[in-house]
């Protein structure tokens, strides 16, 4: 509306039939005063209108609007049956269920095959095409998540294979160096020496592309032209990027695309990316079980709301929230947009526990619980440091984290901020049928060449 007013206003309109020429010695006051104080109402009008767009909410799509765009979201859209099984519930499937809980029967806290579209795992050893793809984690958890994301989605489709480094060096003496890898992630200086935590993703997580036995093999073998994409590569691909999630053209967020060898037929870009994701990322039995029973300790046994806050290390790169305030605004109305008014448990995940407070000082009468209750981390997570950490400091680091991302994944709502890669990678862990409407930013992303 406000584009049509703008254009409307700002196109010259005639009348060609009738010409009215009056000399501006002849304007009353009376007219001038009125043409002024119209000027200046449009003209106030339209710069608040300019002022709340950067502020408007975002990704906040009418549910119904949204499912008209999901048509092709049906279990045919999945055609391989080795992919893609129906599976009816048994009785002992129902009892379970209704013995667990609100907590343990939310789709991360059971095993993938059990969703409504059953997530078998990928093999990663079916590739055809001669490209390999390798690939470092130099960057923080979900950052490199996403981007294994992108690449797993990119390999697939070309029928290639692709593997993580997670170490140091290059692939082999005969490279020269053209392929370097320096795995930060695991990386970590003990006693002034450089050492690595190898393996690292599989400590917490399945098997994410080929193992390094299979590489080693394949690399040596002669017949493979080796990549290394880099970020800028990862994110300009056809499953990279971020224009699904930053923009509400419905021709962009749903695009429609396939991957054949996979059993992906026309399906739409972020569907897709969800149900791929639940595929590849495979949280291990042992850790998904103990971030499920820690979520369930915590009273999550209706549904809640999930706040994300992330501060620590960010501070040094962006603009923050310093306040909760934001938070509660929007609290506020997505409780009585999604919970008929009625104040849910509110979980709040974050890498600085002294936010738990602020929360409780502005809403003493909220239940807010979050994992800072069993892992502390007061002074914010800074990326940099990790590398002084010892094992089990990683680990419980990291059991807090994926707890937290399952804690976020499964809520009915979620509010959150832009500046973190944590945020698009929980929007891809929601269920398929989480709509846009309650996944909501508290600082709308500035994307250029986008309006926020």
């Amino acid at each position: 509306v406000l584009h049509r007013l703008q254009a409307s206003s700002l196109t010259p309109q005639r009348n060609h039939s009738a010409h009215l020429i009056m000399p501006s010695s002849n304007l009353s006051r009376r007219v001038k005063s009125v043409l002024a104080v119209t000027t200046a109402l449009a003209a106030a009008s339209l710069l608040f209108a300019s002022l709340n767009k950067d502020y408007r909410p975002f990704l906040r799509t009418p549910a119904n609007d949204e499912q008209e765009h999901r048509q092709l979201l049906q279990l045919n859209s999945f055609n391989d049956p080795k992919s893609i099984q129906t599976r009816t519930p048994s009785p002992t499937d129902i009892l379970d269920q209704a013995r667990s809980g609100f907590m343990h029967n939310t789709q991360w806290c059971r095993p993938p095959e059990e969703d409504a579209f059953p997530a078998p795992p990928i093999d990663y050893n079916q590739c055809e095409n001669p490209q390999l793809i390798h690939m470092d984690i130099n960057g923080g958890m979900t950052s490199y998540l996403n981007k294994i994301l992108k690449v797993a989605m990119w390999a697939a489709r070309d029928n290639s294979c692709f593997y993580i480094n997670e170490g140091l060096g290059v692939l082999n003496e005969a490279d020269g160096g053209k392929h370097f890898s320096h795995s930060k992630l695991g990386y970590r200086l003990v006693d002034g020496q450089d050492t690595y935590m190898i393996p690292f993703l599989t400590r917490y997580f399945g098997q994410m592309g080929l193992e390094k036995s299979r590489f080693e093999e394949m690399l040596a073998s002669g017949t493979y032209d080796v990549i290394t994409p880099s970020p800028s590569d990862i994110n300009h691909h056809d499953f990279g990027g971020k224009a699904s999630l930053t923009t509400n053209d419905p021709k962009k967020r749903f695009e429609i695309m396939s991957i054949p060898q996979l059993g992906y037929n026309n399906v739409e870009r972020l569907s897709l990316k969800k149900h791929f994701l639940r595929r590849m990322f495979r949280i291990n039995a042992d850790v998904r079980d103990r971030a499920c029973r820690r979520l369930a300790s915590q009273g999550l046994d209706d549904e809640y709301m999930a706040l994300s806050v992330r501060r620590g290390d960010k501070v040094t790169e962006t603009s923050i929230l310093d306040t909760v305030d934001p938070y509660i605004r929007l609290a506020e109305e997505g409780i009585n947009s999604h919970f008929d008014g009625k104040v849910p448990t509110m979980f709040v995940a974050t890498d600085d526990c002294s936010v738990m407070q602020e929360f409780r000082d502005a809403r003493p009468d909220w239940t807010f619980v979050s994992e800072c209750d069993n892992a502390s981390e007061a002074n914010g997570f800074v990326y940099k440091e990790m590398k002084l950490w010892s094992e089990e400091q990683t680990d419980a680091h990291f059991n807090k984290f994926i707890a937290e991302m399952i804690g976020m994944a499964s809520a009915r709502y979620w509010i959150g901020v832009a500046t973190t890669n944590v945020s698009y990678w929980v929007y891809f862990m929601r269920s398929l049928e989480a709509t846009d409407d309650s996944f909501i930013w508290a600082d709308p992303p500035r994307v250029p060449g986008l309006p926020w």
